[in-house]
């Protein structure tokens, strides 16, 4: 019998050494870095860690070195958050990859991303029986978008939603060049930088009526839901009928904002995947859910160490009236 999984999550797996620092250097510049961590990460490997860890029969596909030294600690980790790892492919050429991540006192970062071995994911490393098994598919961060189309190709023939997140790897592309990524995708999570850029915006707010002028050729391309994330002002939820600005909740401190975006992705996951409806109340909810998990992901430094267990989660759902 196969098992079906709440959501497989398709993409990078990397490592990610985080220093911290006062300030981040200008040019020919040098600062002193305070404390340095090594912390698995990747877009789409922290989302199914928090997909994992809130309680979510989770799997990750993705690319790893072949029993190298950043490989074993990202397997350990999945299994920590009971994320199945038998999936996951290997490369006997490339090493894992890894992200060099500068934190300022303010929070603020700096990412030097290296792929690694997660770039040589091809579409031939994804067969049809093991991505269809599954509630929903997430894809996210992943310059080589091939195997990213193939997981959707799937998805769309076999009617799993596939919700992706793309990142500024696939962003950077330009819109000409990912729209055949993008015509198979159900519900599009984009952060206000790669709304920006995907447009070759300019203006510094996206107000209303620019959101929903630009995001028309996105509903041509046959995607249902479109959401972007703003930050401090929440997330802009759209869908060909109905727009709604839905608004963060109170941070206590902002100590790292690595991962945010990832947090949300799983917040609004485990809402999606209880009644996989794309109505808009339904869909409002979720994207509370995912600005919980993201608000307690913000609270602690990686973009792991804040992400609530099922308990935690299920107090917060309790408390505002929501059911698992």
């Amino acid at each position: 019998m196969i098992e079906i999984f709440d959501v497989i999550c398709i993409g990078a797996a990397l490592v990610d050494m985080i220093a911290q620092v006062e300030r981040h250097p200008s040019d020919d510049d040098e600062v002193f870095v305070s404390n340095l961590s090594l912390l698995s990460g990747g877009a789409a490997a922290n989302t199914a860690y928090a997909c994992g860890k809130m309680g979510l029969s989770t799997a990750f596909i993705g690319k790893l070195g072949q029993n190298d030294i950043f490989s074993n600690k990202i397997i350990n980790d999945f299994k920590d958050a009971s994320v199945e790892t038998k999936l996951i492919k290997y490369s006997e050429d490339y090493k894992t990859g890894s992200a060099y991540v500068a934190l300022n006192n303010k929070g603020d970062r700096r990412i030097y991303a290296h792929s690694g071995a997660a770039n040589y994911l091809t579409k031939n490393d994804l067969s049809e029986k093991e991505v269809s098994a599954t509630k929903l598919i997430f894809l996210s961060s992943l310059r080589n978008i091939e195997p990213l189309s193939q997981a959707a190709k799937i998805g769309k023939s076999q009617n799993i939603p596939v919700i992706i997140n793309p990142g500024m790897l696939i962003i950077d592309q330009g819109f000409d060049k990912i729209k055949n990524l993008l015509d198979k995708i159900d519900v599009l999570i984009l952060s206000q930088r790669e709304f920006r850029t995907l447009f070759n915006l300019k203006e510094d707010i996206l107000s209303d009526t620019l959101i929903k002028k630009k995001s028309i050729s996105l509903f041509t391309l046959g995607i249902k839901v479109i959401i972007i994330t703003l930050g401090k002002k929440g997330a802009y939820l759209l869908t060909t009928t109905y727009n709604e600005m839905i608004q963060p909740l109170k941070i206590a401190k902002v100590i790292d904002t690595t991962g945010a975006g990832d947090a949300f992705s799983a917040g609004f996951i485990f809402g999606l995947v209880q009644k996989l409806s794309l109505k808009f109340e339904d869909l409002k909810t979720d994207i509370k859910i995912g600005n919980f998990i993201a608000g307690q992901c913000i609270q602690k430094l990686g973009a792991r160490n804040g992400i609530p267990g099922r308990k935690e989660l299920g107090n917060f759902l309790s408390n505002a009236n929501k059911k698992i």
